[in-house]
């Protein structure tokens, strides 16, 4: 099983990497620090599983995921994240993640996952799918996705580019979304995002 690492912190890569090696067929082939490097690794060689950080920059990493699960139908992705806002565990779940985990899992439970992943299986923990199930707002995928890439400081023209979108879309999105959070300029929509731990 030849695996992807994507996550822009070296020592929980080699840590993952450690963890990985010790179990017979399975190999790090690739590491990527950022979502733009994600793509290049991918057409460079054949990954069978893609383990993701959501936290990352380069961009969205759900968008991202969409993407990979698109171009790349028989590769696995297992999304990992230190979020509990079950906006973000959704938001992963809608882009096709093979399992959402949280990253205080265990490593007993993230081989336990990847062995189901890699058998056809869909993986949401218990904690996962409880997150999800109260999640009272009601943000759309792109809504997220557009917001998210804002809070990083990409202009509406940047997030339309990333996002495959027009400018006019990005803008209507925002404005969903700041009528939705109850927010009424920038700066509150990012002290709100933080609030709701999606950045």
């Amino acid at each position: 099983m030849d695996i992807l690492l994507a996550d822009d912190h070296t020592i929980f890569r080699q840590g993952l990497k450690l963890l990985l090696h010790s179990q017979e067929g399975m190999r790090v082939v690739a590491e990527a620090a950022s979502l733009d490097e994600v793509q290049p690794a991918l057409q460079q060689q054949s990954i069978d599983l893609l383990i993701l950080d959501y936290h990352m920059p380069g961009g969205e990493s759900s968008a991202t995921l969409g993407y990979c699960k698109q171009r790349y139908p028989k590769l696995k992705v297992i999304a990992l994240t230190g979020t509990h806002s079950g906006i973000v565990l959704k938001q992963l779940r809608d882009a096709r993640a093979d399992a959402v985990l949280l990253k205080d899992c265990s490593g007993p439970e993230l081989l336990r996952s990847i062995a189901q992943v890699m058998s056809g299986k869909t993986v949401l923990n218990d904690a996962v799918q409880q997150q999800i199930a109260i999640c009272d707002e009601q943000l759309t995928a792109r809504e997220l996705q557009t917001v998210q890439l804002i809070y990083q400081g990409y202009a509406s023209t940047d997030v339309a580019a990333q996002l495959n979108l027009s400018a006019k879309t990005v803008d209507k999105h925002r404005e969903n979304v700041m009528r939705k959070l109850q927010v009424h300029n920038v700066v509150q929509l990012i002290h709100k995002l933080r609030q709701l731990k999606l950045v």
